[in-house]
C-alpha cells in the first residue's frame, strides 16, 4: 500500500514501525526477498516515557504523540512540555530536550536492530531505493533523520497511495497494514474470480 513499482524494482526495504513490533519486508526486482518481525515498538517508547518523566501510561502517550521527537537537533532547549504527575501530585513542566533524549535511544535502538536484520541478508547493497517507515510510530518528527543516520540511505514516509476516494481518511502510515490487507484480498479475489466480494468492496472505495 505505500510503496511504488519503482522502489520495489530498484530495491526497498519497508519497516512497519507499531506499537508492539516491528515488521520488515526487503524487496527487490519487483518481488519480496525477506521478511522478518522484531518484539520491539513504539509501546517501549511509551513505557520509557512514563518510567522517565514518571507519569501514568495514558499521559505518556499523549505526550509521544503530541511532542515526541526521535531527533535531538530538531528539538530547542527553551521548549517545555506540561507533564500529569501521579498520586495527586500537581502538573509540572518539563523541558522538550529531556523528552528527546528519553525517546531518540529507544527509537535507534529499534532501527539499528531493523539494520542488523536487513545486514544478515543478502540484500544489504540492494536497496537502491533506501528505506520506507510506516506504522504509527513513523508519525514521529525527526524519525526519518535518525533513520538516515542509521542505514546511510534515503528515507521516506510511507502512507498509502492509489486509494481513490478514501485518500483523506486513510492517507497516513497508521493505516498501511489495513489497507494492504485490503488491496492484497482484492487482489486475490480478482485473480480468482474476477471480481469477488472483497473486490466489489475496493472497487468501491478505490
Amino acid at each position: 500500500a505505500v510503496l511504488s513499482s519503482d522502489e520495489k524494482d530498484l530495491g526497498v526495504a519497508l519497516l512497519d514501525i507499531g506499537g508492539g513490533t516491528t515488521k520488515i519486508a526487503v524487496f527487490t526486482d519487483g518481488c519480496i526477498q525477506h521478511t522478518a518481525v522484531l518484539p520491539i515498538g513504539g509501546n517501549y517508547i511509551t513505557s520509557d516515557i512514563a518510567q522517565g518523566l514518571r507519569t501514568p501510561l495514558a499521559d505518556a502517550e499523549n505526550i509521544k504523540i503530541k511532542y515526541g521527537c526521535a531527533h535531538l537537533p530538531l528539538i530547542s532547549k527553551d521548549e517545555n512540555v506540561a507533564v500529569a504527575s501521579v498520586g495527586g501530585r500537581e502538573p509540572r513542566e518539563v523541558s522538550r530536550h529531556i523528552l528527546g533524549r528519553i525517546i531518540e535511544p529507544r527509537v535507534e535502538e529499534i532501527l539499528k536492530m531493523a539494520h542488523r536484520e536487513i545486514m544478515k541478508t543478502e540484500f544489504e547493497n540492494a536497496l537502491a531505493a533506501g528505506i520506507v517507515l510506516t506504522g504509527g510510530t513513523a508519525l514521529m518528527e525527526g524519525i526519518d533523520a535518525l533513520a538516515e543516520q542509521v542505514f546511510d540511505l534515503p528515507v521516506r514516509i510511507g502512507s498509502p497511495n492509489s486509494i481513490g476516494g478514501l485518500m483523506d481518511v486513510v492517507n497516513s502510515p497508521i493505516y498501511a497494514t489495513s489497507v494492504g490487507m485490503i488491496m492484497y484480498g482484492s487482489n486475490k479475489s480478482r485473480a480468482k474470480n474476477g471480481a469477488g466480494f472483497l473486490g466489489r468492496i475496493f472497487n468501491r472505495i478505490a
